[in-house]
């Protein structure tokens, strides 16, 4: 699992200290200061999320199992924008990348600035990000999709519109939801899942929630070759995640695997990608039979098979 520690330097005197240098008091007044520091929406619980959220272990640093703490300074100005933001102390450049690239999206909230006498000052924070591989979430297996190539422009398989007509018999439809990271935050971006054909060891690439929409959750529906498929990994709005299950063995046990059936319509679930490194897959067939059955007129949901990837 991984676990963001974020160490806000909190003692009042290297604050004071930090601000004053920013923006030194007028020497010619004597009253006494009162130092108050800039608060992040929601407080510091919220920084963690917001934070975390979007947070990735570089595959490169997963692979030679590096781990370490990458230190990130930036500055609280008196408006509460976050400016100056940079790498004070790195581990190495996989992890300093991903930890300023997290930190990059700290522009894009407005926190309550920190005050001295009342009046807004500049404040500059350190904070670690610390990258740990323990046991089980990050430590994963390797297995033969790890040698697959994925083409770097990769087109979308086209989705399946309400206006076409019945499956042709050498495709099989697959539809589902997908739950996606980020929610509103997602700034309307298109986010996928890479697919490998376990059969015919191609990749294929599914559009999960469609570019301009920023709803949480998002029905998709697709026709794909038929055969026995793994989820290879999930593209969103700021990031790729690879989608594993932390298990040694066979495909089934690294990977999650559904299959789809020529000429008929899949039933796939509901692909939960909110939480980072732990997809779910539920069935929650019925409700989303009702609300599509009445736009696709011409496929039977209701006669769909279950695919869900396990």
């Amino acid at each position: 699992m991984l676990r963001i520690f974020l160490l806000l330097l909190t003692l009042l005197s290297s604050l004071i200290s930090q601000a004053q240098q920013l923006n030194p008091p007028d020497s010619s007044r004597s009253r006494e200061y009162e130092e108050i520091l800039p608060v992040f929406p929601g407080g510091p619980s919220a920084l963690l999320d917001f934070l975390s959220d979007s947070m990735q272990y570089p595959k490169s640093a997963l692979h030679d199992q590096v781990q370490g703490k990458v230190f990130i300074s930036f500055v609280v100005n008196a408006e509460g924008h976050t400016t100056d933001i940079k790498i004070k102390k790195g581990v190495r450049a996989d992890l300093d990348e991903e930890a300023l690239r997290v930190a990059q999206r700290l522009k894009q909230v407005r926190w309550q600035p920190g005050t001295q006498n009342r009046k807004p000052v500049n404040v500059e924070y350190t904070v670690p990000l610390t990258f740990r591989i323990n046991n089980g979430l990050y430590a994963f297996q390797t297995d033969s999709l790890d040698q697959i190539r994925i083409p770097k422009f990769l087109l979308p398989s086209s989705g399946w519109t309400a206006s076409r007509g019945p499956l042709p018999p050498d495709k099989g439809l697959i539809y589902g939801n997908c739950v996606q990271r980020l929610g509103f935050s997602s700034g309307g971006l298109l986010q996928d899942v890479q697919l490998v054909n376990l059969d015919t060891r191609k990749v294929v690439r599914v559009v999960v929630k469609p570019t301009m929409s920023s709803r949480k959750e998002n029905e998709f529906c697709v026709a794909l070759p038929p055969g026995r498929y793994a989820l290879h990994t999930y593209s969103y709005s700021y990031g790729m995640e690879p989608l594993r299950k932390g298990q040694a063995g066979a495909i089934t046990d690294t990977r999650y695997v559904f299959v789809v059936q020529a000429g008929l319509v899949n039933y796939v679930g509901t692909w939960d990608f909110s939480a980072p490194q732990r997809p779910r897959f539920t069935i929650d067939q019925a409700a989303l039979t009702d609300r599509i059955n009445p736009i696709y007129t011409k496929l039977g949901f209701a006669e769909a098979v279950l695919a869900v990837p396990q």
